[in-house]
């Protein structure tokens, strides 16, 4: 990392002490040497009357991975301090640090501060915690994997489940370049989402955390405009009657769809009593499928959504259906992310 932005973090840093309610005792160290240990910056502070001493681990953005090896270092060169009278703790600096980094730190008792603000400390008598929301170029540098031809090499790793899979076949599968495929799995294996074996062109990775990739996904999706949907009325007795006539016409015309958002979830966890709305998406043909339908537009009153869809994306890893052959398509990751977006912007109205 350069300098200058080193240094501009390490001014943002004390200025966020100070707002926590910490005093700055005495200029900064840089570049501090302890046997065969190093450390970026060391701060001596005060909280409430009692002396810190702050060691401090620059990095330029910090994903699991990159945590633990700062870690390593942090306890390695404090354990090479001489005694002193001020307590010690361990900190990581960085512009962004993820999610799952900022859970390991918080577990091991590691301080972190990054440029958007949040700043965690945790000692004896002493517990800061400020967390604020991520800039949008640190949201681009968090969310990158989520979007475009990164997003189906990641969905395309989800497929692999438990078998071990090469960079050319994670492409072929995907449909995006090699380069993108390495791209992808390096940074699956800074958050630490796959284990790896081998090395150079022969080296394999299989998905070792699946909750958290889900877990952030879905956080992704929940953050974001969602897509625009087209409401529509159509006649129906009840709703399974409705799904079955869509995939009959589908099946009929060669029209793809997908079923997303609750009503997917209920065929895949059947724990509702009832729902009223279907959510669906659909591939190039789907204003002769609606008029098929008698599928008229409304603002009010709407019993089927359509979703706009992007054939590339929505359909390259479209699953078989569990009502018929081939049309109807319930994709696990899409659900989950869509379903958590859901309740994440209407949790009063659906759980309240």
């Amino acid at each position: 990392m350069e300098e200058s932005v080193a240094f501009d973090m390490l001014s943002e840093l004390t200025a966020s002490l100070a707002e926590a309610g910490g005093e700055i005792t005495s200029e900064p160290m840089s570049e501090s040497q302890m046997g065969n240990s190093h450390a970026d910056f060391l701060i001596d502070a005060r909280f409430f009357d009692a002396p810190l001493k702050l060691v401090v681990e620059v990095k330029r953005s910090a994903f699991p991975r990159d945590v633990r090896e700062a870690i390593w270092q942090l306890k390695k060169y404090i354990a090479a301090m001489p005694p002193g009278n001020s307590r010690v703790l361990p900190l990581l600096m960085a512009d962004t640090i993820s999610p799952g980094a900022r859970a390991l730190l918080r577990e091991e008792k590691i301080g972190y501060f990054d440029r958007s603000g949040s700043l965690y400390l945790s000692a004896d008598n002493l517990f800061v915690l400020v967390e604020k929301p991520a800039s949008k170029q640190q949201a681009r540098s968090l969310n990158n994997l989520f979007v475009g031809s990164r997003a189906m090499a990641l969905h395309a790793v989800w497929t692999f489940k438990d078998q071990w899979f090469g960079v050319h076949e994670l492409a072929e599968r995907a449909s995006v370049s090699p380069t993108t495929a390495s791209q992808v799995l390096i940074e699956l294996e800074r958050r630490e989402w796959v284990s790896s074996k081998g090395a150079g062109p022969s080296k394999e990775r299989i998905l070792s955390n699946p909750r958290a990739l889900l877990d952030e996904w879905s956080s992704y999706v929940a953050s974001i405009k969602p897509k625009p949907l087209r409401s529509y009325y159509m006649r129906m007795t009840n709703i399974d009657e409705a799904i079955r006539e869509i995939d009959r016409i589908c099946d009929e015309t060669g029209v793809r769809y997908e079923i997303s958002g609750l009503m997917a979830g209920q065929i895949h966890a059947p724990h509702l009593s009832k729902i009223s709305q279907i959510h669906c998406r659909i591939d190039h043909g789907g204003e002769s499928l609606l008029r098929k339908l008698g599928a008229k537009a409304v603002k009010e009153g709407w019993n089927l959504g359509v979703i706009d869809s992007n054939p590339r994306h929505d359909f390259l890893f479209a699953n078989g259906s569990v009502m018929s052959g081939s049309q109807i398509h319930f994709k696990p990751t899409s659900i989950s992310c869509s379903l958590t977006a859901v309740a994440q912007r209407n949790w009063p109205t659906i759980f309240g």
